[in-house]
């Protein structure tokens, strides 16, 4: 590796680039332009990443309103079983 001629600094961590860096990097260095790739790539996904934080607000609403209906359900369900049993016993005492 050779250090390039001149003082050639990466443009966002201004650390002195070396000729390979210039060739495959350009201005920047590599993790520089990693990063900027990633940011580049969230940039242009706004759409994206809104759909599914859309998704995660409607699942979280749908699970919240039918929490009472199933608390609901649970509670009534012991209400009926004994509303079921007693007309059992009452048929049973007329003998049908």
């Amino acid at each position: 590796m050779k250090i390039a001629s001149g003082a050639d600094r990466c443009c966002r961590c201004h650390i002195i680039l070396t000729t390979e860096d210039k060739h495959f990097y350009g201005a920047n260095c590599e993790p520089c332009e990693l990063d900027n790739m990633y940011e580049e790539a969230e940039k242009h996904s706004p759409i994206k990443s809104a759909h599914w934080r859309w998704r995660a607000v409607c699942f979280g609403v749908r699970v919240l309103w039918s929490i009472p209906y199933r608390c609901r359900d649970i509670l009534l369900q012991r209400v009926r079983g004994r509303a079921v049993a007693r007309a059992r016993l009452q048929n049973a005492r007329r003998g049908r």
